[in-house]
């Protein structure tokens, strides 16, 4: 009698993905049907052996997560979808966050399979919202904890305001807008539950508390370092506070420096600062991600990691930055990069 493989009890599919030592053999489980993808989904997920975070890469129907160290490709599959999406967001938990033309909106684990639904980004909450204005995603912890809040950076039509922060939190039938004092609000990122959004090129930092619905404190940009249009700005939880990084470019395909900033609270300002100790920082489109190199082998801490874009905007490589000595280096070529458009960290808890 042939035996069906993806009709084996579930609790022995778990106890076999639970001898998984490497995180694409984890991956490989789930991709191999959806009874044996339902069995890791939800589940506690078994140590793994991360190296180095994955980027997850998008384009139509094309999806996979990238191992840069091995430079190999692992094909994903997303939740049954019919219409066109994009990645606005990913995390340092394992979850990415998803943007349907409809404006349905979700988060994703690539590792998993698990699926987070939300309430339907419309149009008629407050201001109008269109897929291409919606920027990017941020939330505040593992979207299964039921503390979890989601806030989205958004350019809003037909308002009194050009841009806003809108949010969710768990429980709530619908979405919620905050608006701040920032004219152009380019990142965000959340630290002790508090929301951090800096304005494009003036470097203004507001602090928004989300659980009462109000912006607390504004901080000034830093001086002396705004009087170019050639800049990139980052916000990153560090393990003490918010870091801006802010890179200095000649042209879009042609990397320049770097600058690294702390958050002084009693000052209300950016105080640059020179050293990382052992933390990482990895700079990505949508979502920007500390680590420490204790935690990763093989990897050297005081550095940034970046992605080196063409003059068309499309990644070609991936840089490093050593804050010790100002220099660049390199980690290795995307493999089969004409196929995506879309490039996140994204780093699973092991």
């Amino acid at each position: 009698m042939e035996l069906d493989w993806s009709d084996l009890p579930e609790d022995m599919l778990f106890s076999i993905a639970t001898r998984t030592e490497h995180l694409s053999d984890y991956i490989r489980f789930g991709a191999v049907c959806k009874s044996w993808r339902t069995a890791i989904t939800g589940s506690p997920r078994p140590p793994l052996h991360l190296h180095f975070p994955f980027i997850i890469l998008f384009r139509d129907n094309n999806h996979a997560l990238y191992s840069p160290l091995e430079r190999k490709l692992h094909p994903i599959r997303l939740p049954d979808r019919s219409r066109r999406e994009r990645c606005i967001g990913s995390s340092s938990d394992g979850w990415v966050c998803m943007l349907d033309v409809n404006l349905d909106i979700y988060l994703f684990n690539p590792f998993s399979g698990a699926v987070a639904l939300l309430p339907p980004l419309r149009t008629d909450f407050i201001c109008n919202v269109s897929y291409d204005n919606v920027l990017k995603a941020v939330w505040s912890a593992e979207p299964t904890d039921p503390n979890c809040i989601i806030a989205l950076l958004c350019e809003l039509d037909h308002c009194d305001i050009d841009e806003g922060v809108v949010y969710y939190r768990r429980g709530d039938a619908r979405w919620t807008m905050i608006e701040t004092l920032l004219e152009f609000e380019d990142d965000a990122v959340f630290f002790n539950e508090n929301l951090y959004v800096v304005e494009w090129q003036a470097g203004r930092v507001a602090v928004i508390d989300i659980h009462h619905g109000r912006e607390m404190t504004m901080a000034m940009g830093p001086d002396g370092f705004l009087d170019t249009m050639d800049i990139f700005m980052y916000l990153v939880a560090g393990p003490s506070g918010p870091l801006l990084v802010v890179r200095h470019l000649k042209n879009v395909s042609e990397r320049r420096r770097f600058e690294l900033f702390e958050l002084d609270g009693a000052l209300k300002k950016w105080v640059e600062t020179k050293s990382l100790d052992e933390g990482m920082l990895f700079l990505g489109n949508n979502t920007s991600i500390w680590l420490s190199s204790s935690n990763l082998k093989g990897c050297k801490g005081n550095s940034i990691y970046f992605m080196d874009h063409n003059r068309d905007g499309v990644v070609e490589d991936l840089g490093i930055f050593y804050l010790e000595d100002g220099s660049f280096g390199s980690i290795c070529g995307l493999a089969e990069k004409p196929l995506y458009d879309s490039f996140e960290w994204v780093v699973p808890i092991p």
